[in-house]
């Protein structure tokens, strides 16, 4: 009994040094840099046995980007309980989805198929993603009862806004301090949310 239990107990610590792997190389050399053989030589596996767990580099990513769409759900789904204030929930969303990136940049980049992190399977097809875009979508709503496509309009302009900004302050990172870009962040998002109330 007790050996059956263990059994797959480590196989799920397996497939969890897996990712961390992968998350670890690409954090040190970019996503282009991560391949099963890459993984299997840094954990001491050989590559088969890394490949009984992902058929391929896009089904190991496409667990990442779920991992980071389950975090963003999980914070986005906190900041609905903890604010009833429609406007605190969207600046504070918002500021989620900065420290996620910022945080855990390389799972970002996965997300949403950035610096190289290409995945070929479709974002679009993701549940997490859904409901990560539901829950800003109804935070929209609350604000402003409008038509659902006012509101897809609305989700749009702070996906954008707060997405583009993101990524411009990883592709800046070197030109223009952190700190920096997410003062600009901030404040930009803060400007955003009062003009819906």
């Amino acid at each position: 009994m007790e050996i059956i239990e263990r059994k797959p107990r480590s196989r799920e610590q397996t497939r969890s040094g897996i990712v961390k792997t992968a998350k670890s190389i690409a954090r040190r050399e970019g996503w282009q840099a991560v391949s099963i053989r890459k993984i299997a030589d840094a954990i001491e596996y050989s590559a088969p046995i890394v490949y009984e767990y992902f058929d391929s580099k896009d089904v190991l990513l496409d667990e990442i980007r779920n991992e980071g769409f389950r975090h963003l759900y999980q914070e986005y789904d906190r900041i609905l309980k903890l604010y009833r204030d429609p406007e605190k929930r969207l600046y504070e969303i918002s500021v989620v989805q900065w420290e996620f990136a910022r945080q855990q940049p390389e799972i970002y980049q996965v997300m949403y198929n950035l610096a190289g992190a290409y995945c070929t399977m479709p974002v679009c097809r993701s549940e997490m993603m859904q409901a990560v875009s539901d829950i800003v979508c109804q935070t929209l709503f609350s604000f402003i009862p409008k038509s659902k496509e006012s509101i897809k309009r609305l989700y749009f302009q702070w996906w954008a806004l707060s997405h583009g900004m993101i990524t411009l302050a990883m592709l800046l990172k070197d030109e223009q301090p952190v700190e920096q870009s997410e003062q600009i962040y901030c404040e930009t998002m803060r400007r955003f949310v009062r003009q819906l109330s």
